[in-house]
């Protein structure tokens, strides 16, 4: 990248290659919502179906583009993008999901058809009614970065019920997380976090739309840092999944971690930190971003496995062989995130450590994702050597949140003292 800054190549990738694919791919302009149902590298739409998992999604990157847009962040000009073009996709995405998604007790559909009705399988065969706390808040954080741009207070009552809902459920246990459902009984490192995320949002949504820039939900986003770090081992690495039952502790579902999580998990408690003006164990959590690095690096190829510690007994279930069949592949998220942990840690918190290591996986992500000749924006799986893989993550969509997220994040870092 020569000379070049990361929040120069970032609005670069974002300006010539990210939004562009999206904005003029993923917009429905007949029926509201987005379609992300592509094949990875991006050259054929597979499907008209409608995750709300990724159209709540959509809507935030477009909301937040807008923000960054008015301020001289990014320019999407020749695209015919400014920032009222930007909200008015992303109000029309909104309304999509307010007609035909949310529930009144804050449950959300999990997919729908390209009109917002019942979603169907390839055999034109209804797909089965299921929920997601992660579908649910994502909705939510959509809602959330709209309400932050405009300052109203129209969506904040519907944030608020679902949200909710969700830190209900994560608290009581056992909550619904599809496509990967974990067995009875065990927490997952994941459900907590995007409780803190969505409380997140939701602060930011609120003072936003406040006369005196309150935040009414400072006591939930306290507590619900307070659960996802519960998480955290002495040695600085995060438990994924807890194992209530001591004759499960042996297997790779206990055992196994994943760093990118933790890392993503660690600047949303910085950045919550901040807002609650609470900062006493950023030295533990600025220890803990090395020590995931390193846990997660694979010496041999470069770039950091999508799982480590996978070893002990199979003990079965979709989520677990998910585990043992993917571990080693190289993920778009697991580096963005990554990448934007360990630049907040050097650029924010002066860590020397973290620089060094966002200077290794910003070089293998720039060097590795981006499609190029084997695709159009950016290959979002590849095997262990970087060998791009022709099958999604998860959903089947091709999501363009993290990369999206990751890259304006690394854009504002330094503008305006760096705050999100």
């Amino acid at each position: 990248m020569g000379s070049e800054q990361p929040e120069q190549v970032a609005r670069r990738q974002l300006e010539d290659v990210i939004l562009p694919f999206w904005l003029g791919n993923g917009i429905d302009t007949e029926h509201g919502g987005f379609f992300t149902c592509f094949d990875n590298r991006g050259r054929r739409r597979l499907s008209t179906n409608k995750f709300t998992w990724s159209q709540g999604r959509f809507v935030w990157l477009l909301a937040r583009a807008a923000r960054l847009a008015d301020r001289g962040l990014l320019s999407l000009g020749g695209l015919g993008a400014g920032s009222g073009t930007l909200i008015r996709h992303a109000e029309r995405g909104a309304s999509f999901l307010l007609d035909h998604a949310v529930g009144p007790d804050g449950r959300c559909a999990y997919v729908l058809d390209e009109r917002g009705g019942t979603a169907l399988d390839e055999q034109g065969l209804p797909l089965p009614a299921e929920r997601s706390v992660f579908a649910d808040a994502f909705v939510a954080m959509g809602l959330a970065e709209l309400a932050r741009y405009t300052g109203s207070p129209a969506h904040l009552p519907t944030i608020d019920v679902i949200v909710q809902r969700i830190a209900d459920d994560v608290e009581a246990g056992d909550p619904p997380t599809p496509p990967y459902p974990l067995p009875p009984g065990c927490s997952g490192f994941g459900a907590r976090m995007i409780v803190l995320n969505a409380r997140l949002d939701q602060a930011r949504a609120h003072q936003a739309a406040s006369a005196d820039r309150a935040n009414p939900y400072a006591d939930e986003l306290r507590a619900a840092r307070r659960a996802m770090l519960a998480h955290r081992e002495d040695g600085g690495l995060f438990t994924e999944t807890f194992v209530p039952d001591p004759g499960m502790r042996d297997t790779i579902l206990a055992r196994h971690r994943t760093p990118g999580h933790a890392l993503e998990g660690i600047w949303m408690a910085l950045e919550a930190s901040e807002s609650l003006g609470e900062t006493g164990d950023h030295g533990d959590l600025l220890a803990s971003v090395s020590a995931l690095c390193a846990a997660g690096w694979d010496d041999e190829h470069g770039g950091l496995f999508r799982y480590v510690g996978v070893s002990g007994r199979p003990s079965g279930g979709p989520y677990e062989d998910l585990v043992r069949r993917t571990w080693s592949t190289k993920l778009w998220w697991v580096h963005t995130e990554a990448a934007y942990t360990t630049r907040l840690a050097a650029e924010r918190y002066g860590d020397r450590e973290a620089a060094g290591w966002f200077d290794r996986i910003w070089d293998y992500t720039l060097g590795t994702f981006p499609g190029g000749a084997d695709g159009e924006e950016w290959i979002q799986i590849r095997d262990r050597a970087g060998a791009p893989l022709d099958e999604v993550v998860a959903l089947p969509v091709k999501d363009p949140y993290h990369i999206s997220r990751n890259l304006m994040q690394i854009v504002e870092l330094r503008s305006q003292g760096g705050r999100p």
